[in-house]
């Protein structure tokens, strides 16, 4: 299968410490992967790189057969979208117009539909509305959602990008059980069909969600496979899953 996205040699510094130690990765298209690790492992780092929020120090990104290494967030957002750990929506906008300006910047960005008819933007917008379930806040400002609601709002803004690599920083973050729940199905239904690299700590979550998983600790990738052999594996237990893993 085509790969979604390759990581070679990988390393970034911040001084004198190293971060990011030859991260080797590849993210199947159409894959569900999950890259968990203890806390200052480097994987929002990682995805920083990724988006191009920072440069590597050594190594090579490929999304998509294209080499995008280094480039800035503007031009790597025509290949992929991401959210973050906490909300980014924009407040004082609705919920709509949230969707409106994700959907309209994605194009812009492509260089595609430069002139989008309203009724076009309107339908992607209203689309994904439907589809993240805030129908009934269309025309509420974000401000007033909840954590939840606006969390899945974020998902909805990374969605109308139509961008076909999606990055989700710790999407249950801050959730009780039964929202982090609803906002798993709600990732599972959105993103059929897209290749997803999410960051999680639950791993509930991530063992529900994942094709596969790696497990990023020190800067280095110490091993990428299926779930339950994730979770058998006896270095990651050590390292990371400890009584998760039994």
């Amino acid at each position: 299968m085509n790969a979604a996205l390759e990581l070679h040699g990988i390393a970034k510094r911040f001084g004198a410490t190293r971060v990011l130690q030859g991260v080797d990765l590849r993210v199947a298209q159409g894959e569900r992967h999950a890259l968990i690790g203890p806390n200052g492992a480097g994987k929002s780092t990682l995805f920083d790189l990724i988006s191009g929020r920072a440069r590597p120090d050594d190594g090579r990104i490929v999304a998509n057969g294209i080499d995008i290494t280094g480039r800035a967030p503007q031009r790597v957002s025509r290949s992929l979208a991401r959210s973050f750990q906490t909300t980014s929506v924009f407040g004082g906008l609705s919920v709509i117009d949230n969707l409106r300006c994700a959907a309209l910047g994605a194009a812009s960005a492509r260089f595609i539909d430069r002139w989008l008819p309203s009724r076009r933007l309107d339908e992607r917008a209203h689309a994904m509305l439907v589809a993240i379930g805030l129908d009934a806040h269309a025309d509420e400002p974000a401000a007033r959602l909840t954590y939840a609601e606006q969390r899945a709002l974020d998902l909805g803004i990374a969605l109308a990008t139509d961008a076909p690599l999606i990055l989700l920083d710790e999407p249950t973050a801050g959730m009780n059980r039964a929202e982090a729940q609803r906002a798993l199905a709600l990732i599972r239904a959105t993103t059929e069909g897209r290749t997803l690299l999410v960051i999680e700590h639950d791993m509930d979550a991530v063992f529900d969600l994942a094709d596969r998983i790696s497990v990023l600790v020190q800067g280095r990738v110490i091993a990428t496979d299926a779930p339950a052999a994730i979770r058998a594996n006896w270095d990651v237990r050590e390292a990371y899953l400890g009584g998760a893993a039994s």
